[in-house]
């Protein structure tokens, strides 16, 4: 059921004529939000400015069903060269991979008299998806949540490493405790970093790293190597960071209990069964 403010519910029951817009909340898996308004002027909601000076949006209606289905919206981005994420340009940083793991929530606000914001609608919010994309134009399919529901069950299995992904739900470990923000120093090789951030020997081996300026902004690059100086990425992408460029980077794990204990603290939620033969073995 959606809810509204008393203002607004007696302003959609008493008014004949409506004056409203959608609201566009993009936010990227690596935590930052882009916001913007599909009107003519900059509007102020819920403590945030959605912008009007960005890519054009337009959607289709929401798709619901009496069925077992999950509901989805598709949003088409009408990007000019100079609208842009982190100084990169939108479909740059779709191609980079950007939008994967995105969110974005749909919003109707309501004007009254004088443009005045009366109250606002969450109409969805959902995961985006990148469905295609050609030239300055970029359609994300946006899927409720529902969908994480459609998961295998049952979901528990014998493994000699812990199953959980680091810092999911079941795993517990925070990765804000973990994460640090850090600065390019130095570009070595064409899949190789050098940060502002010290660090032991390995410690960010099978890490990550979630650029938030420079040509990969909105990419999550997984980290093959830290040999305490450098960073080696798994593979190299098409396009390059620079020095002065800003990541989020975060510490990987080997899902062993002994990791597990001594560098996340968290042992008490291990999973890992080294002691179970795998069933290649049984004979």
């Amino acid at each position: 059921m959606k809810e509204v403010s008393n203002v607004l519910e007696t302003h959609l029951n008493t008014e004949k004529h409506f004056m409203s817009c959608d609201l566009y909340d993009i936010r990227l898996k690596s935590g930052v939000s882009y916001y913007y308004a599909d009107t003519d002027k900059d509007v102020a909601y819920g403590g945030k400015v959605y912008r009007v000076d960005g890519p054009i949006i337009t959607r289709t209606q929401i798709k619901t069903s009496s069925k077992v289905s999950v509901d989805k919206l598709t949003l088409t981005i009408h990007s000019a060269p100079n609208d842009t994420i982190g100084g990169v340009p939108i479909m740059t940083v779709a191609h980079n991979g950007g939008f994967d793991g995105a969110t974005v929530r749909l919003i109707r606000v309501f004007f009254g008299d004088g443009g005045t914001v009366i109250g606002g609608l969450d109409l969805f919010q959902g995961q985006a998806e990148v469905k295609s994309g050609g030239g300055l134009t970029l359609q994300l399919e946006v899927k409720s949540v529902v969908q994480k529901l459609n998961t295998e069950w049952p979901n528990r299995r014998y493994y000699p490493q812990c199953p959980y992904t680091l810092y999911d739900g079941e795993c517990g470990v925070n990765i804000k405790d973990y994460r640090k923000r850090a600065v390019v120093t130095q570009v070595p090789d064409h899949n190789t970093v050098v940060l502002n951030i010290t660090h032991d020997n390995g410690y960010y081996t099978a890490g990550g790293i979630e650029w938030i300026s420079g040509a990969l902004v909105g990419q999550t690059t997984q980290v093959m190597k830290d040999d305490g100086s450098r960073i080696y990425f798994i593979t190299p992408s098409e396009a390059q960071p620079s020095v002065g460029d800003e990541a989020y980077i975060y510490p990987g794990c080997d899902k062993t209990p002994a990791t597990c204990k001594n560098k996340f603290n968290n042992f008490s939620r291990n999973r890992a069964t080294p002691y179970v033969p795998l069933k290649e073995t049984v004979r």
